[in-house]
């Protein structure tokens, strides 16, 4: 009897201990009997844990960023690579499993069955929903191709600047320090862009190996004619999004050039990435892996997503070594003041090394909408750091979230202006990627973690001294960021 009861204790110990690798949201989307989209994640991992970023920083202090991405993507890979190839074998997964690499980690349909299985091996550190996996290879067509141009020269003669651009010291930039942006690319990852609009279309990003609308994909990558980026949620090449004004606006935000007379954009000669991937943690990891294979600099992320639980911990470490391979992340930081805090501030604005951007109005004061910090860590599984109630201090610093200036109209040409009503920190969030954009403009090997720092400590405090859970480090001050980079330049 006791030895029985000794073997039954240890079955209920090895079940338990392997239900806890399956995400509560995967084992609910199971119990029903049903097939359900998930993430294998690896159990080795490039960073690990609460530490790894920090550690890395500090390990790679005197690095180059444009050197490093290359060998953090051939790490990265190499990891997934080799890992991979065993847990497939061993689960007998399906071809059309989708390998990760930005994560060790396989996204595939399983059946509960196959779930619970994956979750007694022991190269399967946990088990996330992943939500839709699209797959590539798709044919589609770019409803427009536009004509390749000669791109001229930026210039503010006979152009208005507005006001916001001004408060934030962008014109004094492009006039004083001579840095429009160019060569810096900011993958848009939103609704998509009307490419078509005047003040777009010279800083619309061009896949350099694709073909437009020959149906077939070029270079090798897996997508079909992603001549200007590509849609993850739909698997087609389609980004124009004309009946979606966001993007469009978020992105005039990052580098409207005033080619209609009214100059919206902070970096105003930047390149511009459409992307697309809502739906799950899977299209936003295929989102940031193709910003990072095709050269995107920064990100810019103009949502705020509730309720992922544990999941949040799988977008940290994506973020985490999406950073650590050299893209700036950038989001808003959300309009939800009227939450009890700690839920105001979502992913991936909470994370912690994305820049997550405030916001004031033009007399510095926050509006009643402006999400506040803190952020808690302490309940997600692998970090537990930043419990309540001190939390992470949040946002780190502020944009101008309107309305009141100027933003691009959804037609192909002209503006909303004035701009009485438009309005949300969606808009905070392109002032810092454009500044973002100007100071690896002029100094592209300033690392990711450094841009940061610097747009702290350039900006301007508005509330009491030192960073708070209201204002950040204070309003965005690009002309003194670009300043700072370009001193830093001067000593390497």
């Amino acid at each position: 009897m006791t030895r029985m009861l000794i073997v039954w204790l240890v079955g209920v110990l090895f079940v338990g201990a392997q239900e806890t690798k399956i995400d509560p949201k995967v084992s609910q989307a199971i119990r029903g009997g049903r097939s359900t989209g998930v993430i294998l994640l690896g159990t080795r991992q490039m960073l690990e844990g609460p530490k790894g970023f920090s550690g890395f920083c500090a390990k790679h202090k005197d690095a180059k960023r444009t050197q490093l991405r290359p060998k953090i993507i051939a790490r990265l890979k190499a990891i997934a690579k080799a890992d991979q190839a065993k847990l497939r074998r061993e689960l007998k997964l399906p071809k059309e499993a989708e390998g990760l690499w930005l994560v060790n980690g396989i996204a595939v349909t399983l059946t509960p069955e196959a779930i619970r299985a994956s979750a007694k091996s022991a190269n399967v550190k946990y088990i996330y929903p992943s939500g839709p996996i699209p797959r590539g290879g798709i044919r589609g067509r770019i409803s427009e191709v536009l004509p390749k141009a000669k791109r001229k020269p930026f210039s503010t003669k006979d152009k208005k600047i507005p006001w916001n651009l001004k408060a934030v010291g962008a014109d004094k930039v492009w006039t004083e320090l001579k840095i429009t942006g160019r060569d810096a690319v900011v993958a848009m990852f939103d609704s998509g862009v009307n490419y078509r609009h005047e003040d777009l279309r010279n800083n619309i990003w061009i896949n350099p190996g694709e073909k437009a609308n020959n149906g077939k994909d070029d270079d090798g990558n897996g997508l079909v004619d992603d001549y200007y980026g590509f849609d993850f949620r739909t698997g087609q090449p389609e980004v124009s999004a004309r009946g979606q004004m966001h993007g469009t606006m978020t992105s005039g935000i990052v580098a409207g050039d005033g080619s209609g007379g009214t100059v919206t954009g902070v970096a105003p000669e930047a390149r511009l990435m459409p992307l697309i991937g809502w739906g799950g943690v899977y299209t936003v990891m295929r989102v940031h892996e193709y910003a990072l294979e095709n050269g995107a600099d920064a990100m810019n992320m103009s949502f705020s997503i509730p309720n992922l639980g544990h999941t949040r911990g799988l977008w940290r470490l994506m973020s985490e070594h999406a950073t650590a391979a050299g893209l700036v992340l950038v989001s808003g930081a959300g309009n939800f003041q009227g939450l009890p805090k700690p839920v105001q501030l979502r992913v991936p604005e909470g994370i912690p090394c994305v820049i997550a951007a405030g916001g004031v109005d033009r007399n510095l004061k926050v509006p009643r909408f402006v999400s506040l910090g803190p952020v808690e860590w302490g309940s997600v599984k692998f970090y537990g750091d930043h419990p309540m109630p001190k939390g992470l201090i949040k946002p780190d610093v502020c944009g101008f979230p309107g309305a009141g200036y100027p933003v691009l109209a959804g037609a192909n040409k002209g503006y909303i202006d004035p701009n009485l009503r438009i309005r949300g920190n969606s808009f905070s969030g392109p002032h810092v990627a454009g500044t973002v954009a100007l100071m690896l403009s002029a100094h592209p090997d300033l690392t990711t973690w450094r841009v940061k720092e610097i747009l702290e400590t350039t900006a301007t405090d508005l509330g009491p001294k030192g960073k708070d859970n209201d204002t950040g480090a204070g309003l965005l001050n690009a002309f003194a960021a670009v300043k700072a980079a370009l001193v830093e330049k001067e000593l390497e």
